[in-house]
């Protein structure tokens, strides 16, 4: 049962509460959302074409001026880049025995599915953070390997062998170099170091904060901005593990923070087609009840600013 076309621009929890959306599809759209935040924030934008065909500032206008009465106008144009963007597909069968359905009927197939569900939400959200399509020319790249454009890259080590523990001075300067941003991507494993922070308002200065979102979670922010740490504690591997090397050398043991501007002109997925799911049920040998998972998928980042690296971060107590 196909999926139909998502209407630009729309969250993923938005489309999963459509009437089109099909009875069985719906659960699943929604367990995938529910498997990381960031995939439950980041706005989809559907495709019409193969490929999205984008344009970027270059240089404004240097000649505009005033001009004095009875004097000709200025004239002069502004320079675009333009730029491609593809779409990846994500093919997946849910194989399940009939074995075991009839042994724990429609509840142990869905157990299968929304495992699927989960390792899907982390599948997108490390290829959203750390995709590579020159290392594997099946996805797309992700936030770590656009940020060397741009001056979108900021080094919190401040070029120190080994990193530096997190300078909220630094995560400001971050801040400030995103335009219109609306989130801060943390790694896993500093969600219990923001924590402590907001404990001590001698380092962060009383903007750390917690709130509710939508569905009644509760959500750190950052000087306003929603911190997302990729899905809660589960099988997944964490988020931004402690694994790269700072621009100083050293141990492989930092990892980098994401300010990103999410919205259609700014920090957006694409999608040729909203994710499809078919249930094929009892397959011809009479064993296996099959699920197919397909999704046709890329990112755009249609803004000079719409995200900032801020990399070098040492897993420890955070600094003014």
């Amino acid at each position: 049962m196909a999926s139909p076309l998502l209407t630009p621009v729309m969250t993923l929890p938005e489309f999963a509460k459509g009437a089109d959306v099909p009875d069985m599809a719906r659960p699943l759209i929604e367990m995938f959302a529910e498997s990381s935040d960031i995939a439950r924030v980041c706005p989809f934008l559907g495709l019409s074409g193969f490929i999205y065909q984008g344009f970027r500032q270059a240089a404004l206008q240097t000649t505009m001026a005033f001009r004095a009465i009875n004097a000709a106008s200025t004239s002069g144009a502004g320079t675009v880049t333009p730029f491609q963007e593809s779409t990846f597909v994500i093919d997946h069968d849910i194989p399940v025995d009939r074995v075991l359905v009839d042994r724990g009927g429609d509840r142990r197939r869905a157990w299968e599915e929304k495992m699927a569900m989960a390792r899907l939400g982390e599948l997108w959200a490390n290829t959203f953070l750390k995709g590579d399509s020159t290392v594997t020319p099946t996805v797309f790249n992700g936030l770590q390997k656009r940020s060397a454009l741009y001056g979108r890259n900021i080094d919190n080590s401040s070029g120190t062998s080994g990193g530096n523990p997190l300078s909220f001075t630094m995560l400001d300067w971050a801040i400030q170099n995103v335009k219109n941003a609306t989130h801060i991507i943390v790694p896993w494993a500093m969600k219990y170091r923001f924590i402590q922070a907001a404990r001590n308002p001698n380092i962060t200065g009383y903007v750390i904060h917690t709130s509710l979102d939508e569905s009644g979670k509760p959500v750190m922010d950052y000087a306003g901005l929603p911190l997302l740490f990729g899905y809660e504690k589960d099988l997944h591997l964490p988020l931004l593990p402690f694994s790269e090397v700072a621009t100083g050398g050293g141990a492989a043991q930092t990892s980098s923070m994401y300010v990103v501007a999410f919205g259609e002109n700014d920090l957006v997925a694409i999608q040729n087609k909203p994710m499809e799911i078919r249930d094929f049920g009892l397959l011809e040998d009479g064993i296996t009840y099959n699920t197919h998972v397909s999704w046709d998928i890329g990112l755009v980042d249609n803004s000079l600013f719409c995200f900032t690296r801020l990399s070098g971060i040492q897993n420890a107590a955070f600094t003014v």
